[in-house]
Parts: structure tokens; sequence; C-alpha cells
């Protein structure tokens, strides 16, 4: 999923639960972790140098970087639907943030993990707690409200890729 940064330069974030991006409120990298910026055609990647290849084969590394550069950068967030009662959307440390899959970049939603509600608390995020105790959206998701979060998947998905913020979708098991 893209989260822009700049005019087509984009954080490049993995996430097997679209449901909880109407609820992200930073990014977490890890400081320690190479980065780089990619190109592809007019875009501007910025992922994990280690992940660089789910861009495909036609990529330019244009810059490479350690992930405490990016901690403070500020982002466009994929959906608005409350505003947050602090600072958000901006690029946090997170040390358990791998390179094992995904990006290198790890979308934060602090209402629905035991490690994002850990960064949360660390950089003094918000909690966006858009889900009523039934797992369906609260009224203020208005593209989703009253449906039940994984029905919603493919919907978001949907949504995401007509905003052309999403960069590629594969199965994951």
């Amino acid at each position: 999923i893209r989260f822009e940064i700049a005019p087509a330069t984009y954080l490049l974030i993995w996430t097997t639960t679209p449901w909880t991006l109407p609820g992200n409120v930073a990014v977490a990298v890890n400081p320690k972790i190479v980065y780089v910026k990619a190109q592809v055609g007019n875009e501007i990647f910025v992922l994990a140098k280690e992940r660089a290849a789910v861009l495909g084969e036609d990529y330019k590394i244009i810059e490479e970087f350690k992930g405490e550069k990016l901690i403070g950068v500020k982002y466009k967030p994929p959906f608005e639907f409350i505003k947050p009662t602090k600072p958000s959307w901006f690029v946090v440390p997170a040390n358990f943030v791998s390179t094992e899959d995904g990006t290198g970049l790890v979308h934060i939603a602090p209402a629905f993990g035991e490690d994002d509600m850990a960064v949360a608390k660390k950089n003094d995020l918000p909690v966006i707690m858009n889900v009523d105790e039934e797992g369906k959206f609260k009224p203020e998701v208005k593209n989703w409200q009253g449906m039940w979060v994984k029905d919603a998947d493919p919907l978001i998905i949907e949504d995401l890729k007509n905003r052309n913020l999403l960069f590629k979708e594969e199965l994951y098991e």
C-alpha cells in the first residue's frame, strides 16, 4: 500500500489485515535496517533494501540509508474517517520490524495489535477504535459502517486500487 510522503513518493507498506488500515496512526521502521528510495517509472518507493525485489525487476535504487533517517517523516494516510486526538501519521522506530517478509515498513493501528499498542504508548500516539464490540465498523467509517471487518477487506482493497494506493495484491497464508 502506498503512503504518500511527497508527490509521486511513497512509503511502501505491507499488511495482511486491510481492515485495520482505517485505524492507522503511524508507520514503524527499524532504525538499524538499510532502506532505499527506488524509482519505478515516474514513482519513488521507500522500503527495506533487502525487500526491494517486491518492486519487480524494473527499478533503480537512487538512495540508501538507515531506517533512523525516516523517523519523523510525515505521510498522507490511506483513510481519514476519524480525526486523531494526538499527532499521528508519521514514521516511528520499532525494533520488531524485520525484513523476513513484507517491505520493512509496518502500518501501526494500536487498537488492533499488541505490538502496535506498545509502539503507540512509547510514541504518544492516539488509538483509533473504529470497530464495535461485534467486530463491525462504527458509523464514522462511512464507506463500510455496520459491516463486519473481514467482509470489508475486499471492499477496502478495491477502494485502494481505485485510488491508486495499492501497489500489489497477493494471497498470503
